[in-house]
């Protein structure tokens, strides 16, 4: 076999490698603070109880699935104000996604979304969105007489036009729901 021979059967060996990402060594990661969200292997389904200023009681139903270091998926739903919360983070070598979805109404039976709200190549502890919605992580929140660490709030506040039926909300990495701002100004919390 002749010396061009061997380089064209090397040169197309390597472009098949590289065409199915063989010589890829990036692994995917969420960047900034964010990926303390992602930093712990677990999986669990709760009800947490909840009571906003006015002293009504309500339960939310949530999950809260992690993996290492790929992603981070949470729901909520609770029954009063018809607050829903989806909140997803895929990894990626650009520093990953996250998702936001609001449940807006329920029509014909069903929940009507809103438009997702995305960040996209998450870096640094703040970001704000091509829509004004901003997320931010917190070293920690003090519900009551309970500290919470590694929480995210999301800030609908400075949104062109808010989708959701709520303010902001904030979940901690390993515990779930801890409060929720509504428009008008009543504020659901976690109950001690």
């Amino acid at each position: 076999m002749n010396k061009f021979a061997k380089f064209a059967i090397l040169l197309a060996i390597g472009m098949a490698f590289s065409a199915c990402d063989f010589f890829d060594f990036d692994d995917p990661y969420v960047g900034g603070s964010f990926k303390r969200l992602v930093k712990k292997e677990q999986e669990w389904s709760d009800t947490v109880k909840v009571i906003d200023n006015w002293g009504l009681k309500d339960a939310y139903d949530e999950r809260l699935y992690s993996h290492k270091p790929e992603n981070f998926y949470f729901e909520a739903s609770g029954d009063l104000n018809e607050i829903n919360i989806d909140l997803r983070i895929e990894c990626d070598d650009n520093g990953g996604k996250m998702t936001i979805s609001c449940f807006r109404s329920f029509r014909d039976g069903i929940w009507q979304y809103g438009p997702d709200i995305v960040f996209k190549n998450l870096r640094g502890d703040i970001m704000t969105n091509s829509d004004g919605y901003t997320i931010r992580m917190l070293d920690s929140l003090k519900i009551g007489k309970n500290t919470y660490w590694d929480v995210l709030e999301f800030d609908a506040t400075s949104a062109d036009e808010n989708t959701c039926n709520f303010d902001k909300f904030y979940v901690a990495a390993r515990d779930g729901l801890l409060r929720i701002e509504l428009q008008d100004t009543i504020v659901i919390e976690r109950r001690p």
